[in-house]
C-alpha cells in the first residue's frame, strides 16, 4: 500500500489529497496541517469584512471527510528526513511528537503575509489580511475606526478598500507603482478602475511610498511621500512570501525566484518529493520563463498534478497564464496572459486593440459599459493576452485563457459563434468587437 503524505491543507494540499486517492484507491493518504481548523478561503476575507459574506466563519470549510484520507489538524511538520522518508510532527495542543513515514511526499505549505519593514508597522490597528485571525481582528476594530488606509493596489488591496468603504469608513488606497493592479492591467485599462474608486469616494495615491506609521499605541496617521494622512485603521495588502523554511531545511532546491523549484511533473530535486501551490515556482505558458503564480486556481491545478503523480501518475503541468479576476466596489476586472509591459520585458513584439461597448443592447434596462483589450503577436496573429473590465469580465477572460492555450489567432476569435438575447448579451460579442479592432491594425 502506497503511503502519500501531504504537508498543508489549503487549496493545493486539499486537492492533492483528493486526487491521490482517486488515482490510487488503495493508497493511504495522510495530511498534516498546523492550523487549528480545516481549509478556509482567504480570498473571501474582504467580502466578509464588507458584509457580503454574512459571517466570517462561513469561510472555514467543515472538517474534511475525504474517504481514505487521514487529516491531522493542529499538527506541525517539524522536519523531513528525506533519507529515511519520514516526516517528524508535533501536536500543537498536547506537544506530543510523532513520525509519519511516506513513500511519496507533497509539500504544499503555501505562503505567509508579507509585512514590509516600515517604521511603526507594529502599532495597533495595523493589520495584514491573510488569515482568519486577521479578518476577525479587522472586524473587531471597525466599530471604533473612522479613517482607513490600505497599502497595496493589487486585487486584495482593491477589495479591502472597497470593503472598508462599504463599512462606512473614509478610505485611502496607496500604491507605490504609478497604476493600480500594475501586474494585471495596462495603464490605459487601470484608468477605468481609478474612475470607479473615485466615484465611490475612495481616495487613491499612486507612485508614492509609505514611509512611516505614526501613533502612540495605535496608528493615528501615515506618512505617504511627504504627506501625513490621518488614519486609525491600516490594512497591509503588500503581497505574500512563500512558506519554504521546512522545505529548505530538508534540502529542497529553490529556483531563481526564491521559491521551490520543480520540473513539469512538479517533482523537486529530492526523489519522491513533490511540491504545489504558493510555495512553488511556476512557468509562464507563453514565455516559458519562471514566474510566481500565487493564486488559488493555480494551487488547485498544481495540487491535482502533484497529487496524481505522488500516487503513481505521470501528469504534466503546462504552465500558467495567471488568469485572475477582482472587483472594485462592484466593478468586475479580469485579465489573462501577458500585458503589453510583460510582453515587452520578454522581448515580444505586440499589437493591441481596445474597445468600449455595452454588455447588453442599448435599449435593454441595465446595459452597462464593458471595456476589452486584446494583445496579439502580429507575426503569428496569436492572441497572447486579454483584459476585460465590466459585467461578465470573468467569463470572457476564462474564454480567452482557453483560446490562448489553444493557440487561437485573432482571426479565429473574430469569427467565434456566440449567443444573443437582450437580457443577457448584445448581438455582437465584445470579444469579437475587440478582435476586429486588432485586425484593422494588422
Amino acid at each position: 500500500m502506497r503511503r502519500v503524505v501531504i504537508i498543508g491543507f489549503q487549496s493545493a494540499g486539499l486537492t492533492a489529497a483528493a486526487t491521490a486517492r482517486m488515482v490510487d484507491r488503495e493508497a493511504k493518504v495522510t495530511v498534516i496541517e498546523r492550523r487549528m481548523y480545516a481549509t478556509y478561503h482567504p480570498c473571501g476575507l474582504p467580502f466578509a469584512i464588507g458584509g457580503d459574506v454574512p459571517h466570517i466563519r462561513h469561510l472555514v470549510e467543515a472538517a474534511s471527510k475525504l474517504p481514505g484520507v487521514d487529516v491531522h489538524i493542529g499538527t506541525e511538520a517539524k522536519a523531513i528526513d528525506t533519507d529515511a522518508k519520514i516526516v517528524e510532527i508535533q501536536d500543537r495542543k498536547t506537544l506530543r511528537k510523532g513520525k509519519v513515514p511516506y513513500d511519496s511526499l507533497v509539500i504544499a505549505t503555501g505562503s505567509l503575509p508579507l509585512r514590509p519593514p516600515i517604521p511603526g508597522s507594529d502599532l495597533g490597528n495595523v493589520f495584514t489580511l491573510r488569515t482568519m485571525r486577521d479578518g476577525e481582528e479587522i472586524l473587531a476594530a471597525l466599530p471604533r475606526a473612522n479613517k482607513a488606509l490600505v497599502v497595496g493596489g493589487g486585487p486584495i488591496g482593491l477589495e479591502a478598500a472597497a470593503a472598508l468603504r462599504e463599512s462606512g469608513l473614509e478610505t485611502t488606497l496607496v500604491e507605490m507603482q504609478p497604476n493600480v493592479l500594475p501586474w494585471m492591467l495596462d495603464p490605459d485599462m487601470s484608468k477605468a478602475v481609478l474612475d470607479q474608486l473615485s466615484r465611490v469616494g475612495i481616495l487613491t495615491i499612486l507612485g508614492k511610498p509609505v514611509k512611516e506609521f505614526r501613533g502612540e499605541k495605535k496608528v493615528s496617521s501615515v506618512v505617504v511621500g511627504e504627506e501625513e494622512i490621518q488614519a486609525d485603521l491600516v490594512v497591509l495588502c503588500t503581497g505574500v512570501k512563500p512558506d519554504i523554511e521546512l522545505a529548505v531545511s530538508a534540502g529542497v532546491e529553490l529556483g531563481t525566484l526564491g521559491v521551490i523549484k520543480v520540473d513539469d511533473h512538479l517533482r523537486t530535486n529530492i526523489p519522491d518529493v513533490y511540491a504545489a501551490g504558493d510555495c512553488v515556482e511556476s512557468r509562464c505558458f507563453l514565455t516559458k520563463r519562471p514566474i510566481l503564480s500565487q493564486l488559488a486556481t493555480t494551487a488547485i491545478r498544481m495540487g491535482k498534478i502533484a497529487g496524481a503523480n505522488a500516487a503513481g501518475g505521470n501528469e504534466v503541468f503546462p504552465g500558467v497564464l495567471n488568469t485572475i479576476v477582482s472587483s472594485a466596489y462592484g466593478l468586475e476586472i479580469a485579465a489573462t496572459g501577458l500585458t503589453t509591459r510583460n510582453a515587452r520585458d520578454a522581448g515580444i513584439k505586440t499589437i493591441a486593440g481596445r474597445i468600449r461597448t455595452l454588455n447588453k443592447p442599448y435599449f435593454y434596462p441595465g446595459a452597462e459599459p464593458i471595456i476589452v483589450k486584446l494583445i496579439v503577436k502580429p507575426k503569428e496573429r496569436r492572441v497572447i493576452g486579454g483584459q476585460v473590465i465590466g459585467d461578465g469580465a470573468a467569463e470572457r477572460v476564462n474564454m480567452l485563457a482557453f483560446a490562448i492555450k489553444q493557440n487561437v489567432t485573432v482571426d479565429e476569435l473574430a469569427r467565434i459563434e456566440y449567443c444573443y438575447a437582450p437580457p443577457m448579451s448584445d448581438c455582437i460579442e465584445p470579444l469579437v468587437v475587440a478582435a476586429e479592432a486588432v485586425l484593422r491594425r494588422l
